[in-house]
């Protein structure tokens, strides 16, 4: 994946710091097991190249995290500890349950694409296809009911 020029980044050096911090948030790093956190899997580049456009509602995100750290605690999110972090994207949270869920779903789609992560979990280090595995045909006729209803569309 192609580095941005620093210039032309989505996220200034606090909202950058704050990124990384709350990457390590959702999926902390695990040596016992050699995973990967989620800011060393390339989850900026990942949003940046599929969804550039999510970086509007993540900078707000990033934005209000680190105002609520200051009006709490009195420091920046990236200077709290672990436990404070947690505290306070955790009472975000808690207000709005779709807070940073922005930045948590294309994180874990990235996370497990990693050759890494898949390697960790016991998994091959490809793609399921073409190498893939078998595919068992199914049972179609649990359709009948469908195509026996018909044309339930209006044609355009």
């Amino acid at each position: 994946m192609n580095q941005p020029i620093t210039s032309d980044s989505p996220l200034n050096a606090v909202q950058r710091a704050i990124f990384d911090v709350v990457l390590d948030q959702l999926i902390p790093e695990d040596p016992t097991r050699q995973k990967p956190s989620a800011a060393d899997v390339g989850v900026f580049e990942y949003i940046l190249e599929r969804y550039p456009e999510s970086f509007e509602e993540i900078r707000r995100q990033l934005t209000e995290l680190d105002a609520q750290a200051s009006s709490s605690h009195q420091m920046r999110y990236t200077e709290l500890n672990r436990e404070l972090q947690d505290e306070t994207l955790r009472q975000l949270h808690e207000q709005d349950r779709r807070f940073l869920l922005i930045l948590a779903l294309p994180a874990v789609e990235c996370y497990y694409l990693d050759n890494r992560v898949m390697a960790a979990i016991g998994l091959p280090a490809r793609a399921p296809y073409p190498e893939g595995f078998t595919v068992h045909r199914g049972d179609l006729s649990l359709l009948d009911p469908v195509r026996e209803r018909g044309q339930i569309w209006r044609r355009t």
